[in-house]
């Protein structure tokens, strides 16, 4: 059943087909298609182009009502979403973790009102241990926002234009706002990336190309083929183009998000003049097919990768391909049995309101609003089992970062240099003799130390600064462009007071510096000599074993999510860490005064390393760091096998004959 008028271009739904298979590709895997994530900026593109075209014409003829125009958007968008975000709804509350279960019921009452992406800015925790964005179920709705947000701007702004009968301008004035738009994300992304991805401001642009490809259609009547097709395949190249070779690790959108959108708005272009074969190739049936239903696609496809990745099912090729079909027939009964009835209703405006948005709205309204007042339990809010064997689980994962005497930080400030929480070890020690100094990979430690540390009858200071690597030297090749100010201002507070610490110790997620540049562990080494130079004793300690099939969560989530199996099989130990790990030994056994430790051997015993001890209770927080519980165990465990390690047993000493030598100066 497809919904057309006398013209309808079955093109731009072919273009919106390529759009949804490459975005539901890419959420599905990222290696498919790499810049998948680009088939979001084309949507807005097409949303731009048909809005503007629409609106431009029917002002033009005098008859634009903008109480229509919102009509029409009514039946369009919101049935489908509101089924998707209360199906969401609900079963979150029955299976979802009661936190999760809560963000989510908060992420759909922002959705119900156009907000979704202003929600997912201000409350998405982005922090290195957040909870995977992919097991967000409404995270996708961040797109509609934007649309949404620029429907209620876009008309109003082009009726005051006709108003005051400067039309000749709304080319050159939209041009210049999408030029603003896209330099504002490259402007801002520094300071707020969050802002740059999910607010219309930075993403206006991508809309007003969509605008500018409406208003250059309805000025010129006609070019010849051979342009046309140039234009519509130049469009293609730097769409596959931009399919390729854009990540997501730079900038996003701003200048990168040009190539794309230019790229939908020459296909579009040419597709309205002529029938070039790029165009053509988007006229076939299937691609049309998934066009018509595009919309409902991009609805559920994400819910239900959320919900499979919420429940650690494996996704192997075969599954893959079921949840691309999957999701292909629930778009079809969506769009079959929810979109096409709300768009053929002929009731006049105020019924559309009430009917197809107000009503369902404030129902679901309720169900979130009920749902964050009793945290997200749901009906398991009545059961005082469920609540203690949650908690009980809990407690026993804690990760570094929840303890007080953890002083791991996104940013450093001198308060934290000067916190007497911040100090560890022997509580009979007058001074810390070292620094314990990395990022969350050195925080995860700090029980182990202290084993160690009042062992030896010594304390030691800790100062860590989340994805940011104990270097003496500018760290920007090495860590994300978000974190990089921060970064830079906490390392060089860090600098300023090493002079008070004659020994250093430093650990960090070397592989993961390692793998943005391999200039990483030269860089690294030299921060080490320098250290030395200065009289330092600095002792580096390893990576821990990574164990990607480690789930913290798996036994909560058990608890109300069918079908979990949290079973853990001992794994080998990655050549990624052996090989880091290995460099950095040989390196510390070549260089003077630098020690090396890791806990490898205690975690894999025959090579086969294991997230847990050998009662079963879990050592790590996460696949690649440890529970501070866990960190204490090893601790334990190490000093009763073979006592403290050599490398920390001369702490005291170099201690002490740094002291000597400061009073002799």
């Amino acid at each position: 059943m497809a919904l057309s008028t006398p013209n309808y271009r079955p093109d731009i739904d072919g273009l919106r087909a390529i759009a949804v298979i490459s975005v539901i590709l890419f959420h599905i895997d990222k290696a498919l298609i790499p810049g998948g994530f680009v088939g979001v900026d084309i949507f807005f593109v097409i949303s731009g182009y048909l809005i503007s075209l629409h609106i431009l014409k029917d002002l033009g003829r005098e008859r634009f009502s903008l109480v229509q125009f919102y009509r029409r958007r009514i039946k369009r968008i919101v049935p489908a979403m509101l089924v998707v975000v209360g199906v969401t709804l609900l079963l979150t509350q029955l299976i979802f973790l009661p936190e999760d279960a809560e963000a989510t019921a908060d992420s759909a009452l922002w959705s119900l009102f156009s907000s979704a992406n202003i929600y997912f800015w201000l409350h998405q925790d982005t922090s290195y241990f957040a909870a995977a964005s992919n097991e967000k179920p409404l995270l996708h709705l961040w797109s509609l926002g934007v649309e949404e947000q620029f429907y209620i701007f876009w008309p109003l702004i082009l009726m005051l234009v006709f108003k005051l009968n400067r039309s000749k301008l709304i080319f050159i004035s939209t041009l210049l706002v999408a030029v603003f738009s896209f330099l504002l994300g490259e402007a801002v992304f520094t300071s707020d990336p969050m802002f740059v991805y999910y607010m219309l401001p930075t993403r206006a642009g991508e809309l007003l190309v969509g605008a500018l490809a409406s208003q250059i259609v309805l000025k010129r009547k006609s070019i010849p083929y051979q342009i046309a097709n140039l234009i519509a395949c130049l469009g293609s190249i730097l769409i596959g183009y931009s399919f390729l070779t854009l990540s997501e690790e730079g900038i996003f959108p701003g200048l990168r998000a040009i190539p794309p959108t230019i790229g939908a708005a020459m296909l579009i272009i040419a597709g309205h003049y002529r029938n070039t074969w790029p165009n053509q190739l988007l006229k076939i049936r299937p691609l049309v097919w998934v066009g018509l239903i595009s919309y409902s696609a991009y609805l559920w496809h994400w819910p239900l990768l959320a919900f499979l990745r919420y429940g650690r099912f494996e996704l192997g090729i075969s599954e893959e391909i079921i949840i691309l079909l999957l999701t292909l027939v629930l778009a079809w009964f969506s769009y079959r049995f929810i979109e096409c009835p709300a768009r053929l209703s002929t009731r006049p405006a105020l019924d559309i309101f009430f009917q197809q948005y107000a009503i369902p709205t404030v129902i679901l309204s309720l169900v979130a609003l009920t749902a964050m007042k009793i945290d997200g339990y749901g009906i398991r809010w009545l059961s005082k089992d469920y609540k203690t064997t949650l908690a009980s689980i809990r407690d026993a994962t804690k990760p570094a970062y929840e303890y007080d005497y953890v002083c791991q930080r996104q940013k450093i400030s001198s308060v934290d240099l000067n916190n007497e929480n911040c100090i560890v070890g022997d509580k009979n020690s007058i001074k810390p003799a070292a620094v314990l100094w990395g990022d969350s990979n050195a925080a995860h430690y700090i029980g182990m130390l202290s084993i160690f540390a009042q062992e030896q009858k010594f304390s030691f200071r800790n100062v860590e600064i989340g994805s940011c690597p104990p270097l003496l030297s500018d760290p920007e090749n090495f860590v994300a462009t978000k974190r990089l100010i921060a970064c830079r201002d906490s390392l060089q507070l860090v600098k300023q007071n090493l002079n008070d610490f004659p020994v250093v110790i430093l650990s960090a997620n070397y592989p993961d510096y390692q793998a943005r540049s391999e200039s990483f562990l030269k860089t690294f080494f030299d921060t080490v000599k320098e250290l030395t130079n200065q009289g330092k004793l600095v002792i580096i300690i390893g990576k821990v074993p990574i164990i990607n099939t480690y789930d913290r969560t798996c036994n909560e989530k058990a608890l109300s999510f069918p079908l979990i199996e949290c079973k853990e099989k001992p794994v080998r130990l990655s050549e990624l860490v052996s090989s880091i790990n290995n460099q950095l030994s040989e390196f510390a056994h070549s260089t003077p005064n630098v020690k090396y430790f890791d806990i490898t051997e205690y975690l894999c015993p025959g090579n086969q390393c294991s997230a847990f001890d050998k009662t079963g209770a879990s050592l790590y927080y996460d696949e690649g760091h440890l529970n501070l519980s866990g960190s204490w165990k090893i601790g334990k465990d190490i000093l009763l096998r073979s006592g403290v390690p050599a490398a920390f047993t001369v702490i005291n000493q170099w201690s002490n004959s740094a002291k000597l030598s400061t009073m002799e100066n």
